[in-house]
């Protein structure tokens, strides 16, 4: 039987190519990432606009004739994807034998030449030789040994600086490309748009070992230089984070935002500032170790780390903020700070120190891939909220998270532009939200310690109650004397500014809370925990009813009729027991404030919630005194119900014998004690540590079976709002060191109306 081989159309094959390299910005990187591959410590571009030509030359090792035959010409086959550590000890980064035909995106016809220690070759291609009727077998490209160097090839060349550079950096080995009849038309905007996109490609902190240059034709060499990095790049935070193979990840925050000047000690020291704060405001990083376990909440704390290696550093870095604002938080001066965010802006992500687009591209829609401002959004507060959560917009932080080829669970995709959606790339990404939460939850710490300071060394409330003195003894005295009277009580302007100015701060605090709130009802009107098991009942419900009537109409059996519409009824029970734990709690009686009798309120709502949970197997247990208590009812029902609908999630995540939920309720000196527990699963690692996160706005650990956040995080923030409305507190430091269950300690005094 005979054999014959496979062979392609040479057409198809240049598709292939044109498929995985589709734009010139992405062609132009990739023959730079070509350069590092090679070694090289010098990259030079250089468009000549007379001739319509680029030149592309790096200092790189060069290319001996086998390499050129068994690899450079054989499509699909990479010399780096067996060997890719260089002798430099580069990882290479690309694989896939196809970035050659970025020369065909670029251009019709290429010329290189490459030099190596021991040998120098022409290289000729027509591209358009593609376009013929033979296949990939019949194409030719014409290879030829030569004696002239990477300086004599640029001989024509019209840049003196140009020249001068590849004299004394292009003396030995290398490889330089001549591109001709340009595909595109290259305005000065493409010029400058493919300089701020190789700015971008390269990291900072690479500069040192790899640098580029991009020429035209009456460039200076200083001008030159592509550079992220040019010297006037300042930040206010500045985070650093590194993970293991084990997963446990080192995060290091900087604070660089504040200046006390010559008030350091009063200010830390007034302001309620520890010792190690002050080290902190001095340039010590404060250190931070965290398992990939707890910067995803929900996740077990054996999660095995399938990530690999990566590592990251960010920047926060404001450009305004209002004068009460730089004199309350002691900002340092920010005035000759540029605008990077056009160009630079963005959170971008390296494989082995180059580039992977689109992810923080700027005006694209990949710019904010961590979805930034639909945090903002979702919580709005202000960065001095004493219980909002302040969250950095997406315009406000840029920086790098590096990652490797390595990292064999973070493929590209074919086309070069990105990576796959595996699941450990949403992991990646959680992980990056969550470490920038914790640079969050540090500044609006500071924040919130100066915006006290401020309220307290600035007399707000006593020059309040100065104008409110002096304004009720004015009124008293117009009606004593009358409308004529002509001697008035003053108060200094600037001491009305400040209560004006202490006021509008607060009413911006309480439209930022009132948004938080709307956006609550809405998150809690759609995502309704039980809306599947009422859909279920719905459906039931329904069934039951047809079947009864087909019962009585097709084989008039009244006694079967009679058991389908029990079940029915049944089913209509668990409907009321619903409504009781939801609609009943907002009726108008319940909106006003009153003193009740808080057993029998409780009684009602945990025989509800029985009725509700026995189908799941879970007993909620009720041990309270005969206590009477001021409130607003349906405010003491919110906060048993949140309880109780976390402690059911938690349940149907866990596969316990016991489902207990234990309610305790005491009187108190100053008002009641609430003991909470339930026999779930408890806070998830994340949470262990620092329970008391859990309180704050959008904190959840709630997962769906593909291992997805699902919970608003926004029941137990409703909780804490509830208790600080009667004077209360809250205390969850028993779930520290337990390892199963959840428990917390509420105390309420009072409320005034």
């Amino acid at each position: 039987m005979a054999k014959i081989p496979f062979n392609v159309h040479a057409y198809t094959a240049r598709l292939i190519g044109r498929e995985n390299v589709s734009k010139l910005e992405g062609a132009i990187l990739e023959l730079i990432k070509n350069t590092y591959d090679a070694d090289a410590s010098i990259c030079v571009l250089y468009f000549e606009n007379s001739t319509n030509t680029l030149y592309i030359a790096d200092n790189g090792i060069g290319m001996k004739k086998k390499i050129i035959e068994n690899h450079w010409m054989t499509i699909g086959n990479s010399s780096k994807r067996e060997k890719f550590v260089t002798e430099k000890g580069r990882i290479q980064t690309g694989a896939k034998g196809i970035g050659r035909f970025a020369l065909d995106r670029v251009s019709d016809v290429c010329q290189m030449l490459t030099v190596t220690h021991d040998t120098k070759y022409e290289w000729n291609v027509d591209w358009s030789n593609f376009n013929g009727g033979g296949t990939i077998t019949q194409v030719f490209a014409d290879l030829d040994p030569v004696d002239y160097t990477i300086h004599d090839f640029f001989y024509r060349a019209k840049n003196e600086a140009l020249k001068d550079l590849i004299r004394s950096k292009f003396s030995g080995t290398g490889t330089v490309f001549k591109l001709n009849s340009l595909r595109d038309e290259w305005s000065n905007s493409l010029v400058q748009k493919i300089k701020n996109n190789i700015a971008t490609l390269i990291p900072p902190e690479m500069e040192s070992i790899f640098k580029v240059y991009f020429f035209c034709e009456d460039t200076t060499e200083e001008k030159a230089k592509v550079s992220l990095n040019d010297g006037l790049f300042s930040y206010d935070y500045k985070i650093e984070f590194e993970a293991d193979l084990t997963g446990n990840v080192e995060i290091k925050l900087y604070r660089d935002e504040f200046d006390f000047r010559d008030k350091f000690d009063l200010v830390t020291q007034e302001a309620g500032f520890s010792d190690k704060d002050k080290q902190y405001f001095q340039g010590e990083p404060i250190v931070l170790n965290r398992s990939l376990s707890e910067l995803m909440p929900g996740k077990q704390e054996s999660t095995p780390n399938t990530i690999g290696l990566f590592s990251g550093v960010l920047y926060y870095s404001k450009l305004s903020a209002p004068k009460t604002e730089k004199e309350k938080y002691y900002y340092k001066d920010f005035s000759s700070r540029k605008d990077y965010r056009e160009t630079f802006g963005g959170i971008k992500m390296y494989r082995d120190n180059f580039r992977v687009r689109p992810y923080g591209e700027p005006n694209s829609s990949n710019y904010d891939w961590l979805l930034l401002s639909n945090r903002k959004a979702k919580s709005p507060a202000a960065i001095s909220h004493s219980t909002g959560k302040w969250r950095v917009n997406s315009d406000q932080i840029l920086g790098s998270v590096y990652i490797s080829r390595t990292n064999l669970t973070l493929p590209d995709q074919a086309n070069r532009e990105g990576i796959v959606e595996t699941k450990e790339f949403s992991q990646l990404r959680e992980v990056i939200i969550e470490i920038v939460k914790l640079f969050e939850t540090d500044r609006q710490y500071v924040c919130r310690l100066l915006n006290t300071y401020y309220e307290k060394s600035h007399y707000t409330e006593i020059i309040e109650n100065e104008i409110l003195t002096k304004a009720n003894k004015d009124e008293k005295n117009k009606k004593k004397k009358g409308p004529s009277s002509k001697k008035e009580t003053f108060i200094e302007v600037s001491k009305v500014k400040t209560v004006i100015d202490s006021k509008d701060n607060k009413i911006k605090d309480l439209e930022d809370e009132n948004r938080l709130l709307r956006a609550l009802a809405t998150t809690g009107i759609v995502t309704n925990t039980y809306i599947h098991e009422i859909k279920d009942s719905t459906h039931k419900l329904s069934m039951k009813i047809v079947m009864a009537k087909e019962a009585l109409e097709l084989d008039d059996d009244k006694l079967e009729a009679i058991e389908y519409i029990n079940a029915a009824n049944e089913i209509k029970n668990s409907f009321n027991s619903w409504f009781k734990v939801t609609i009943e709690s907002v009726r108008r009686d319940k909106r006003s404030m009153k003193v009740i009798d808080l057993r029998d309120l409780l009684q009602v709502l945990v025989a509800s919630w029985n009725d509700v949970a026995s189908n799941k197997g879970i007993r909620v247990n009720l041990d309270i005194a005969d206590i009477k208590f001021k409130c607003f009812p349906y405010e003491i029902e919110s906060l048993f119900n949140n309880l109780i609908t976390n402690s059911i999630t938690s349940f149907e995540n866990l596969r316990v014998g016991n489902k207990m939920i234990n309610i305790n309720v005491r009187s108190s000196e100053t008002g009641i004690l609430i003991n909470y527990s339930d026999s779930g699963a408890g806070l998830s690692d994340a949470f262990k540590k620092d329970p008391h996160r859990i309180l704050e706005p959008f904190e959840t650990d709630k997962r769906n079976e593909l291992g997805e956040l699902i919970g608003t995080g926004m029941g137990m923030w409703v909780i804490v709002k509830t208790v600080n409305e009667y004077n209360g507190s809250i205390d969850l430091n028993e779930n520290i060191n337990t390892n199963n269950g959840f428990y917390i300690k509420i105390a309420l005094t009072g409320k005034e109306r």
